[in-house]
């Protein structure tokens, strides 16, 4: 069974995999002023949510050590 932690690691590399393929579909893409905002916007954004994942499995480890 996978833990908390497990998942969240899972779903962080998701995230990161798919930003890395939004960062290359934004430089190999016609340079679109508006295309490339929202492409800009939606790197960004994964990005938030990847640390925020991060800070969330490292909140979580620090509890489980703090509890030992």
């Amino acid at each position: 069974m996978k833990t908390p932690i497990n998942m969240l690691e899972i779903i962080t590399a998701e995230l990161v995999e798919n930003t890395s393929l939004l960062e290359f579909i934004f430089r190999n893409s016609p340079d679109t002023g508006e295309t490339d905002n929202h492409l800009s916007c939606l790197i960004r954004s994964m990005q938030k949510t990847s640390e925020k994942a991060y800070e969330y499995i490292n909140q979580y480890d620090f509890k489980v050590e703090a509890n030992k």
